[in-house]
């Protein structure tokens, strides 16, 4: 059995989601993919940017033995399917905006061979993201590395 999570606001709070796993992996559960969730104006409550997700994998995951660390994180994008987050040539950001907000771009890796759009996504702002946990009681000075994270 496999389990897809959705990475949002509410299970983003650092160590969760490898509280997750490891009771996932305990119950015979296979963490298997972690979607970060789109830019929808209904979603934009449980929205968390690109960089907490890649902070996650990197940071917090890797304090796990191997087999319960087995998810993929990634995003899915309109037309193109799933967008490994790990995978840099998968997506880029091309520019910041004001508010602090990323901008990316997503293509697949079919983009060299094939005419292929490519999906451009702007992001939550990682400034609002932590402000929101600073304002729900959270030490953010545990997520500072967040901005080196694309």
């Amino acid at each position: 059995m496999y389990n897809q999570q959705v990475f949002t606001y509410f299970n983003s709070f650092k160590y969760q989601t490898c509280f997750l796993r490891k009771n996932l992996k305990l119950s015979g559960i296979d963490p298997y993919y972690s979607f970060n969730t789109k830019g929808k104006e209904e979603t934009t409550d449980f929205r968390v940017p690109i960089a907490r997700i890649e902070q996650e994998r990197k940071e917090e995951a890797r304090l796990l033995p191997g087999i319960v660390r087995t998810n993929e994180s990634v995003f899915n994008v309109p037309k193109l399917g799933k967008s490994h987050l790990r995978s840099w040539q998968d997506h880029e950001v091309i520019m910041i905006l004001k508010d602090g907000s990323r901008v990316y771009r997503f293509y697949p890796w079919e983009s060299m061979l094939l005419l292929i759009e490519d999906y451009l996504y702007t992001d939550v702002s990682i400034y609002s993201y932590l402000k929101r946990l600073e304002n729900d009681g959270e030490d953010v000075e545990k997520y500072k590395s967040i901005w080196f994270y694309f």
